[in-house]
């Protein structure tokens, strides 16, 4: 008798304590669903292999759905499996769904985003667009006199372009910003989301839409500064965990233009090693496999640059740049791919440069890197007939001064127009064949 009592007592025991555990997170618990929000941001960015790709990026934990020619579409998490121990750092849900090309429109939460058009009248090039926190440099992050990129987003968006290309480097907050610098107090810092929230996405707000883009990883998006914000939010392959050296050569091939993008982000600048120049030389093989009537290169490093440092002895000042594309593209084929090229179009340096050559052939370099980080100074001295690598500069343009560059069609070849933080045109190049002069 006493035996089933004691058995009865504690069968009743465990039914009055079964609810609580289960409200108190017990085994009984079941974890609780995800709650959907609006999206924060969204675009469309293009890729390889003619990919269009539509992305948010959500505060809920939930993907949302993208209609794409009136059929709803579950968009997919990007990574799809979070990793738990960066939670803290990523409390976002960055989604995405591939876009058919022959898709005639596309939107999220009502919104619709921009499709690429076939031929492209109005193209905008920004880069090096973060604000610039480190050790030895800091940039008042807070004031747009000092970081312009979000003065130059609002007058890129008016612009109303049918194509954006982002030169790289578009995260630069590394340090806490120090105490006796008022200008970036508070401002995070790492490779987080807080901190490309505030370098890239939300001064981008309202260009992000605005048009597609076509994103090149810099050196700042390397294996070491910022790969997470990279390949979470910017990358146009699959999602890797593991971070990769060097991403695969691609075209985005549109009806009468190629754009060839070479991520450059290992090309070491001032010195090269054979491994690495034979992997950028034979990409040959892809780039190669285009017949558009125009086409562009597009590489964060520029192939062929030259900076001065006015500090230094008039022998020290210049110095040239990159050693190991040089090495790579040094070879009879790659002389006669590149003289397919109507121009090579880079970020990398702070300031806006346009390098042409007296080598039959060689497109003109342009370097678009004035978006908003601490800039370079102008080239002041005469280079004319100076050695970038085994080319000969011709003419050179180089204005020191933040802003971006639109590019759009003249005659056969481009008009490539240099605009301050507020769109004002402040120098014009014209580009045909391998020739280009600025006014």
């Amino acid at each position: 008798m006493r035996k089933q009592f004691y058995l009865l007592s504690r069968l009743l025991c465990w039914l009055f304590i079964l609810p609580f555990l289960a409200q108190c997170g017990g085994t009984a618990s079941k974890p609780p669903a995800a709650k959907y929000s609006k999206p924060l941001y969204k675009w469309v960015e293009l890729g390889p292999n003619g990919g269009v790709i539509a992305r948010a990026v959500t505060k809920g934990g939930v993907c949302p759905d993208a209609v794409i020619d009136a059929e709803s579409v579950h968009m997919r998490m990007r990574p799809e499996i979070p990793n738990v121990k960066e939670k803290s750092d990523w409390d976002v849900t960055v989604c995405e769904t591939a876009v058919p090309p022959e898709a005639k429109s596309v939107s999220i939460e009502g919104e619709a985003l921009p499709l690429p058009k076939k031929s492209p009248t109005r193209i905008l090039v920004i880069g090096d667009t973060g604000c610039k926190i480190a050790d030895d440099e800091v940039q008042s992050c807070n004031y747009n006199d000092a970081w312009a990129f979000p003065d130059i987003s609002e007058a890129a968006a008016r612009y109303k372009p049918d194509l954006i290309i982002h030169t790289g480097d578009y995260m630069y907050r590394d340090t806490i910003c120090p105490q006796e610098q008022g200008g970036c107090l508070t401002s995070p810092y790492g490779d987080n989301w807080d901190a490309w929230e505030a370098d890239l996405l939300i001064p981008a707000r309202n260009l992000l839409p605005a048009a597609p883009w076509i994103f090149l990883r810099g050196e700042r998006e390397n294996c070491v500064l910022n790969p997470k914000g990279w390949f979470r939010l910017l990358d146009p392959f699959p999602y890797r965990e593991k971070c990769e050296n060097y991403s695969e050569p691609y075209n985005v091939v549109l009806d009468t233009l190629t754009l060839s993008v070479l991520d450059s982000t290992n090309a070491d600048d001032d010195t090269f090693k054979a491994v690495k120049s034979s992997r950028y030389s034979s990409y040959i093989k892809t780039y190669d496999n285009t017949t558009a009537v125009h086409r562009w290169f597009l590489t964060n490093r520029p192939i062929w640059a030259l900076t001065e440092d006015p500090e230094k002895k008039p022998v020290d000042r210049l110095r040239t740049l990159n050693a190991t594309l040089q090495t790579a593209f040094r070879s009879a084929q790659w002389d006669t791919l590149l003289s397919k090229y109507d121009m090579v179009i880079s970020g990398h340096l702070n300031v806006f440069d346009m390098f042409s050559f007296n080598e039959q052939g060689t497109p003109p370099q342009f370097i678009i890197g004035n978006g908003g980080t601490l800039l370079y100074p102008a080239i002041s001295s005469k280079v004319q007939g100076y050695r970038i690598g085994l080319k000969t500069l011709k003419t050179v343009k180089s204005l020191s001064a933040f802003g971006f560059a639109t590019i759009e069609p003249a005659g056969d070849g481009w008009s490539v127009t240099l605009r301050d933080k507020n769109g004002t045109p402040m120098t014009s190049c014209t580009v045909e064949k391998d020739l280009a002069s600025c006014r």
